[in-house]
Formats: structure tokens, sequence, C-alpha cells
């Protein structure tokens, strides 16, 4: 087992499930789903950059020279980012945090298991086995679960 990308990946967890009724609280205050979820991006922003600058894990890197080298689907990060806040800012008032959180979860088990599976965008390809599509399932009957009242 990898034990710490586990645990950096369970601390990255505790704080999506936390930064959705954060950023609800932003829209409340500013009457804009939207908006609060462009805030929310701005402060990432602000932070990133300041830890590139400070030399932080590798700093810049190849800065803009590197861009070019890039294929035009690895622009699309932050355009598939929006999808989750703008999706957790507005969802969780009517299904609550717990719904939202597994829900996109069992979304990001399905995604990751397609990446993996065909080896898109460059990872290493990962066939499918029993215990993984075991784990989906279990994911699948825990958001079934959670949903009820």
């Amino acid at each position: 087992m990898r034990l710490l990308p586990i645990i950096v990946m369970m601390a990255a967890g505790i704080f999506i499930s936390v930064q959705g009724p954060v950023n609800l609280r932003l829209r409340q205050a500013t009457e804009s789903p939207v908006f609060s979820a462009a805030i929310s991006f701005f402060s990432g922003a602000l932070i990133l950059l300041t830890i590139a600058a400070a030399g932080g894990f590798g700093g810049f890197g190849a800065g803009f020279r590197g861009l070019s080298t890039a294929p035009w689907w690895a622009y699309l990060g932050g355009a598939l980012g929006i999808t989750f806040v703008l999706g957790a800012i507005l969802c969780i008032p009517i299904a609550g945090t717990v719904v939202v959180i597994c829900s996109g979860i069992l979304g990001q088990m399905l995604g990751s298991m397609l990446v993996d599976s065909f080896g898109w965008f460059g990872v290493q390809r990962i066939a499918p086995t029993p215990m993984r599509v075991l784990g989906v399932i279990f994911v699948f009957v825990g958001v079934l679960l959670v949903q009820k009242k």
C-alpha cells in the first residue's frame, strides 16, 4: 500500500468536503453561485502563484515556454474543476454535503476507471479488476444509503 499518497488524498478529501459548505456561505454573501465559484478559484490561484514564486514544488518550471508543448486538452483542468465547485455550490442546499461529496466520489471513481482502463491522457493503462469494480459498486451502494433520510 502506498500510505503517504493515501494520507495526502484523504486530507485533500476532507478539505473538499469542507470546501462545499464554505463556498455555499460565500454564495449566500454574494448572492451568486458563479461569482462565489470565481472567487474560490481566484483565491486558489493566488496561493498557487505564491507557492510557485517561492520555488515550491518546482516553482514555475518551464513556465510559458512549456505551454507550447501541451496538447489542447491539457488546458481544460480548470474548466473541468468548475463543474465540481459550481455543482457543489448548487447541490448542497438541495441534497446535503454528504450526498454531494459521495456522488462526486462515485463520479470520480467511474471516470478514473475509464481513464485507467483505456490509458487516456497519457496515463499508464490499468485494466479493471473484479476488486476495483466491486469498490465502485460499494461506493454506488454508499450513495444510495446516504441519500436516505
